[in-house]
């Protein structure tokens, strides 16, 4: 019997795959499909990076992936009590949001959960300022530019197509 690796994906509406006519479309599912992984992406819509971490850190606690990406966002998002928080979602937060703060907070975050996963994994981000980390290997932006996107900004099949594409390359 066949014991299938598995891919762990997290990230924001782009690993998501907002705006897609199905998930099943998104890139983590190209990408374990690609590799003949089993795949459990726990990706949101509007996930802040609070959320990523969180819930990467309660996944892997409990089980090994043998493969983890995860699809960082901009960290001018934040969780508390476990609700997505946007400038949009809560304005009332972010009237005196501390960008220096917020992108600090950032960094720490990627170096911790860099350091605690022990299996291989890969950073990306959705949004301008590449990692500062070896495990950080490019954005989704750029990997998608040139194809389709929805009216919300997000790539639609054949840029997902791309990524997945990019991703497995870096693999």
């Amino acid at each position: 019997m066949d014991i299938m690796k598995l891919l762990y994906t997290n990230g924001d509406s782009f690993t998501y795959g907002s705006e897609l006519e199905s998930q099943t479309n998104a890139w983590p599912v190209l990408l374990a499909k690609m590799l003949g992984y089993e795949l459990v992406n726990d990706a949101q819509p509007g996930a802040s990076n609070d959320y990523i971490i969180r819930s990467t850190v309660e996944f892997y606690s409990q089980q090994k992936p043998d493969l983890i990406i995860i699809g960082w966002t901009t960290p001018d998002r934040i969780e508390l009590s476990l609700q997505h928080c946007t400038h949009r979602t809560r304005p009332d937060i972010f009237s005196n949001w501390d960008t220096a703060w917020a992108k600090s907070k950032y960094n720490v975050q990627i170096k911790l959960l860099d350091e605690y996963l022990k299996v291989p994994h890969y950073f990306c981000t959705a949004w301008d300022t590449p990692i500062d980390t070896p495990s950080y290997i490019g954005r989704f932006v750029e990997w998608a530019y040139g194809t389709p996107h929805g009216p919300g900004g997000h790539p639609l099949e054949q840029g997902h197509e791309r990524i997945a594409q990019e991703i497995a390359r870096h693999l």
